[in-house]
C-alpha cells in the first residue's frame, strides 16, 4: 500500500493575472471563463495537493523517512519542493523573496505576534526561503534584477516628465538603492504617464514599462519595472532567482519549481499588500544579472541544475529518464507517460501528477511529449 505511486490532484490558485484557458486546456478540465494562473503540486502546509489519502503533506507526515528518505527527511523534515505551472495573461507583481534565515526569524515573529495566515498584515506563511526556477513552455516575458545604471538613465533621459528628471538625480547621486526609494516614494507619477504614452512597439525594459503603465497607471512600482532586466524566454529556455533578487513575470506559461514557501515580498503591480520597506532591506539594489541554470543534456533528458539545495528539475521528451532516489513528482505536460517503478508500472495521463515515494527505489518515466519531474538533489559535501 505504502509503496506504491500517489495520483495528486493540484490546488489551483485563480489570481487576477491569470489566463482563463491555459491551465484548463493543460490539465485537461472545463474552464469558467475566470482566470487561472496557476497549479500547485506539492506538500506546503497551506496549500498541499490533494490524494486519495489526504493531503501530501498528511501522507508524508505519516511515514517521512519512507516517503522522502532519510537523507531528506534529516535535512528538511519535509518535501522541499514546490512544482507548479504558471499562466500569466497580464504583468504580475514586482517581489522579492528572502533568504533562509530571514524566513526563519521573520515567521518566527509573526507566529508569536499571533498574526492569522490569512491576514493581509501577515508577510511570513513559513519559515523556508524561496529560491526558485522558471522554464518556459511558450514564450515568455520577465523581468529579473536590476539593470546598470547608465542604461536605466539613458531611458529616463527619453520621457518629458518632472519626475523622471527627479529620478534621474537620485540615481546620480545615489546609484540604484537611491532610485528605487525615489521611484517607490509615489511622488512620481508623471513619469508613469509618460511611460504610458510611449509608442506601440518600443522594447525592452522600456517597452515592459510602457506595458505595466498601461496596466497600472497610478503605480508607482512601474518605475521599478524600468529599472530591471527584460528577459525574452523562448520554449525550454530557463531563469533562476535566488534570494535577494528582485523579479516580475510579465505574460506566457511556464514551468516552475521552488522551494517549498510562499513568501514574497511585494512592491506593486498587484492588488494583494505590498511592503516597500522590507523589499528595499531584502533586495540586492545594485546591479545584477539575470541568472541561468545549467542545462545538461543527455538523451531526452534536460537536467537543470542551480544552486538550490531544496530541488532538481528533469524534463523528458521523446525518451526515458531515470531518476533514482528521494521523493518525486512527476508531471506529464506533452502527452500521457509510464512510470515504472520495482513494484509498480503505470500510465499517467497529461495533465495529471503522481508523487513517487523515496522507498519505491528508482523511477523510470518514459514519455514522447514534455514531462517534468521534479526531485531533490544529492547534498552538496
Amino acid at each position: 500500500m505504502m509503496e506504491r505511486v500517489i495520483a495528486l490532484t493540484p490546488a489551483l490558485q485563480r489570481s487576477d493575472w491569470g489566463t482563463p484557458e491555459g491551465i484548463p486546456q493543460l490539465l485537461g478540465f472545463a474552464a469558467d471563463g475566470g482566470p487561472y494562473a496557476e497549479a500547485w503540486w506539492g506538500a506546503h502546509p497551506l496549500v498541499p495537493s490533494g490524494t486519495e489519502e489526504g493531503p501530501l503533506d498528511a501522507v508524508i507526515a505519516r511515514d517521512l523517512v519512507g516517503a522522502l528518505g532519510a537523507e531528506v527527511a534529516d535535512s528538511f523534515g519535509r518535501l522541499p519542493y514546490l512544482l507548479k505551472v504558471l499562466s500569466i495573461a497580464r504583468p504580475l507583481s514586482i517581489q522579492v523573496h528572502p533568504t533562509a534565515v530571514i524566513a526563519r526569524d521573520g515567521f518566527a515573529a509573526e507566529e508569536a505576534q499571533g498574526i492569522a495566515y490569512d491576514d493581509r498584515a501577515r508577510t511570513f506563511k513559513d519559515a523556508s526561503p524561496k529560491p526558485e526556477l522558471l522554464v518556459a513552455m511558450t514564450p515568455m516575458e520577465v523581468l529579473v534584477g536590476l539593470r546598470p545604471e547608465s542604461d536605466l538613465r539613458r531611458d529616463l533621459a527619453l520621457l518629458d516628465s518632472a519626475g523622471a528628471q527627479a529620478l534621474i538625480e537620485a540615481l546620480d547621486g545615489g546609484g540604484l538603492a537611491a532610485y528605487v526609494t525615489a521611484a517607490l516614494d509615489g511622488g512620481h507619477l508623471d513619469a508613469v504617464t509618460a511611460l504610458a504614452s510611449l509608442p506601440e512597439g518600443t522594447e525592452g525594459s522600456l517597452g515592459a514599462a510602457r506595458l505595466a503603465a498601461q496596466t497600472y497607471p497610478q503605480d508607482p512600482g512601474v518605475l521599478m519595472v524600468l529599472a530591471m532586466n527584460a528577459v525574452s524566454l523562448t520554449p525550454g529556455e530557463a531563469v533562476f532567482t535566488p534570494a535577494g533578487i528582485v523579479h516580475c513575470y510579465l505574460g506566457g506559461m511556464g514551468i516552475e519549481i521552488m522551494a517549498n514557501s510562499d513568501n514574497v515580498v511585494r512592491a506593486g503591480l498587484t492588488s494583494k499588500p505590498i511592503n516597500t520597506g522590507l523589499l528595499r532591506t531584502l533586495a540586492r539594489l545594485e546591479h545584477t544579472a539575470p541568472g541561468h541554470p545549467e542545462i545538461v543534456t543527455q538523451g531526452a533528458v534536460r537536467h537543470f541544475r542551480t544552486e538550490a539545495d531544496e530541488f532538481s528539475l528533469d524534463l523528458v521528451e521523446g525518451g526515458a529518464a531515470v531518476v533514482s532516489r528521494g521523493p518525486r513528482i512527476v508531471l506529464p505536460l506533452g502527452s500521457d507517460c509510464e512510470v515504472v517503478t520495482t513494484a509498480e508500472r503505470r500510465v499517467v495521463p497529461k495533465g495529471h501528477a503522481v508523487f513517487v515515494r523515496a522507498s519505491s527505489g528508482p523511477v523510470t518515466v518514459s514519455s514522447e511529449g514534455l514531462t517534468a519531474i521534479a526531485s531533490v538533489p544529492p547534498a552538496r559535501r
